[in-house]
């Protein structure tokens, strides 16, 4: 599971927070207050992708400001993983 982070990986808020060792009551806002990419809905349970929930924690982690989309989180994402030049 989460393997590839170029694809939507679904996960309930409640498993997302067993994942990333958060109480769920601090992962239910993100979605209204941060805008989190919801992939889908099954019955009552909603599906929020993993890697921008992951991502918006990595944010807050470091302390940084939230971005606002989940385009620009995928971007912050993508341009963390990649290989820097090394300095002359």
């Amino acid at each position: 599971m989460h393997a590839d982070e170029e694809r939507l990986d679904p996960i309930a808020l409640q498993e997302a927070a067993e994942e990333l060792g958060r109480e769920w009551s601090t992962l239910r806002d993100w979605p209204a207050r941060y805008k989190a990419r919801k992939v889908g809905k099954v019955g009552r349970v909603v599906f929020y992708d993993f890697w921008d929930l992951s991502t918006i924690d990595a944010l807050k982690n470091l302390g940084l400001r939230i971005l606002p989309t989940p385009e620009e989180r995928d971007e912050w994402r993508r341009a963390r993983k990649a290989p820097r030049a090394a300095a002359a």
